[in-house]
């Protein structure tokens, strides 16, 4: 009976301890913002290492100069774009923050006009 007890104790507190490890949680929406911002970055800093890399090639005179430049044309584009994204979420972040604080203070003092 004692090792009954035991190991049913013993398995609670393994179960216990795994729980946290087992479970996802949802990450919260800072957090897939940051997450998605650091995509975007990473994203924009991969273009920009092949604009560099693009220019190493010319210079080198392995790639033509038509060719150079419809490339690096269209990577500056998506440089462009990645970057007009990251900014896209950063106005949105902002103006939930925005909003959030607004109704925060709104129901501090109770919906009354000051």
């Amino acid at each position: 009976m004692t090792i009954l007890i035991v190991t049913l104790l013993a398995a609670i507190s393994v179960a216990v301890l795994a729980y946290p490890l087992l479970v996802r949680r949802s990450p919260s929406p800072d957090e897939q913002t940051e997450e998605l911002a650091a995509g975007l970055r990473k994203a924009r800093d991969r273009v920009y290492e092949e604009i560099r890399v693009l220019q190493q090639e010319y210079f080198l005179q392995s790639v033509s100069r038509p060719e150079y430049e419809e490339q690096l044309q269209a990577a500056r584009l998506r440089a462009a774009g990645l970057l007009a994204q990251q900014q896209a979420v950063q106005q949105t972040l902002a103006s939930i923050e925005t909003a959030a604080e607004e109704q925060l203070r709104e129901a501090r003092s109770g919906g009354r006009a000051p």
